[in-house]
């Protein structure tokens, strides 16, 4: 109904008045159309990046970023009689008035032009992306890495974290706060002094291929050159994950967002500080124990350590669901806890990526500190205070923790 309320708009636009002959008399009819326009329409070029909110009172709200600046977000009113649009700023006493044309093509384009006739288009968006696009992505045929994994949450947080045979461990890590605001996507990169948002257009096709589904990245980049426009496309993994008699061993770990408790973690006769630690140190940890993932059948994971000449070998049983692998360290033993790992293998099986949010990360740091505790005679599995205390502690040091673990297939 959308498109041919709008189309309507477009002929009353261009027409203004109805035929009739010369001597006909008639009176001219302003028609506000205004209601007409409810919706989000954004736009994105190297200038600017929009996106505005009309809602059926003739309020709106426009959230965006001029030329990679600060996110800004502002509030008024639109009328729309005939082809003039009227936008009444809270902010402002100043209005701001043009003229409208509608484009209709493969999608629908709003065009306003502002009394110095600059030309602002922005596309109609059917759905809001927000929530579509919470999960984690996958991209294995990316020119900057091997293969590279984005997260995105409900709170507003994005991880994005790759592995490239050339790369230093701690390059090909970010974490980002953006928002979704119908098709658009605002994201800056934290901890990154003079950081500004950048925008980028989201296409979203459920179901594009026999995988799952395709999300495609839009982004215009300014530069010396002029704007420069770079596109990519993820893959949201839903296949069963083929395990069934694949070994890996262990390439690199990235981590991002890293915070904790400035005091040593014991962690396999080593310590762990969480206010001070970067990628290359469990990079190293992991190296020097030579650890390795392999899996008998569909439903057990094995995994070990190479630890003072001593192989500790450890098993679970795991439940997969899509790309979401679940540890069920609890069916081996009720004192440890099962842990959620979200698993991506590439298309030939040759490489896997493991990634483990903080929660994750604490349950399977503490597991294996009790596991270990345990070989050595530390620990009273029996003594339910202490081994609650082993939890607790790593609980206390790690505040967060994004941890992502990269496998090539055993030769």
């Amino acid at each position: 109904m959308k498109i041919f309320k709008l189309m309507a708009i477009a002929l009353a636009a261009m027409v203004g008045l109805n035929s009739c002959s010369e001597d006909c008399d008639h009176d001219f009819i302003e028609v506000d159309y205004s209601n007409a326009l409810v919706g989000t329409w954004t736009t994105l070029n190297g200038e600017l990046a929009e996106a505005m909110v009309i809602k059926a009172d003739g309020s709106f709200t426009t959230t965006g970023v001029m030329k990679g600046g600060s996110l800004y977000e502002e509030k008024g009113t639109i009328k729309v009689v005939n082809n003039k649009v009227t936008l009444a700023f809270d902010s402002d006493k100043e209005t701001f008035e043009g003229r409208l044309e509608l484009v209709a093509g493969k999608s629908l384009s709003l065009v306003m032009f502002d009394d110095n006739n600059v030309r602002l288009t922005y596309d109609y968006c059917e759905n809001d992306l927000s929530d579509e696009i919470v999960g984690m992505w996958v991209c294995t045929d990316n020119e900057a890495s091997a293969m590279a994994i984005l997260t995105f949450d409900e709170e507003g947080k994005s991880i994005f974290t790759a592995s490239h045979p050339d790369a230093n461990v701690n390059m090909l890590n970010s974490e980002t706060t953006y928002k979704v605001v119908g098709d658009l996507m605002f994201g800056k990169e934290e901890g990154v002094e003079g950081a500004q948002y950048i925008t980028t257009r989201l296409i979203y096709n459920p179901n594009a291929t026999s995988f799952g589904d395709i999300l495609t990245q839009k982004m215009y980049l300014p530069t010396e050159f002029g704007v420069i426009e770079n596109v990519s496309s993820w893959l949201r993994v839903k296949q069963h994950l083929d395990l069934a008699g694949q070994k890996y061993d262990y390439i690199k770990t990235f981590v991002s967002n890293v915070k904790g408790e400035d005091k040593d973690i014991p962690f396999l006769n080593t310590s762990f500080n969480f206010a001070k630690m970067d990628g290359s140190i469990i990079d190293k940890f992991l190296k020097s124990i030579l650890f390795t993932v392999e899996f008998p059948n569909a439903n057990t994971i094995n995994y070990s350590f190479m630890l003072e000449g001593q192989n500790l070998p450890m098993s679970a049983p795991i439940e997969v669901d899509g790309n979401k692998m679940t540890i069920k360290m609890s069916e081996n033993d009720p004192i440890f806890h099962d842990v959620v790992v979200y698993t991506f293998q590439d298309k030939d099986n040759s490489q896997m990526h493991m990634y483990m949010p903080t929660s994750s990360f604490e349950k399977f740091f503490a597991n294996t500190s009790v596991s270990v505790m345990l070989g050595y005679g530390q620990l009273d599995k029996n003594d339910a205070d202490a081994v609650a205390g082993v939890y607790q502690n790593v609980a206390d040091a790690v505040h967060s923790i994004n941890l992502s673990l990269v496998m090539s297939k055993s030769k």
